[in-house]
């Protein structure tokens, strides 16, 4: 709630700036235009580390990785750096867990094909409300 109202406030100041400056004849004349300030909230995971990091998951520890999501088409599971929790589908609901699920338990996951998903999806903390869109944009071989 605090944070909140700190970004309350700072949008309030931030666009009093942007009046006064209009007022004072910034940006009028001369050919330069006037530019608005603009507040642009960023939703962001609680899990997202304070830090820029190379993960190396349990799975592959001497292979870095700088996103938070691998996704491993053949067994539609993914894999979260940031929590070391495998995703997966187990018939009924997605389930996040830190251990292995059954459908891998037995497979080398560093041999089987994976992608990182993009960096737009690392403060998703469902990701698999896009499985269809990973499903068909990264097929298994």
């Amino acid at each position: 709630m605090r944070t909140l109202k700190i970004i309350f406030a700072l949008s309030f100041l931030l666009s009093l700036t942007g009046f006064a400056q209009k007022g004072r004849g910034h940006g009028h004349g001369g050919g330069r235009g006037y530019h608005h300030n603009k507040v642009v909230l960023v939703k962001r995971s609680m899990y997202r580390p304070k830090k820029v990091i190379v993960f190396h998951p349990v799975w592959r520890p001497t292979f870095g990785y700088n996103r938070r999501w691998v996704f491993f088409p053949k067994h539609n599971l993914y894999w979260d750096n940031w929590r070391n929790h495998y995703v997966y589908w187990n018939g009924v609901v997605w389930v996040s867990q830190p251990s292995a699920p059954p459908v891998v338990i037995n497979v080398n996951l560093e041999k089987e094909k994976h992608y990182e998903l993009n960096e737009k999806e690392d403060d998703d903390d469902d990701v698999y409300k896009g499985n269809d869109t990973h499903k068909t944009e990264y097929k298994p071989e």
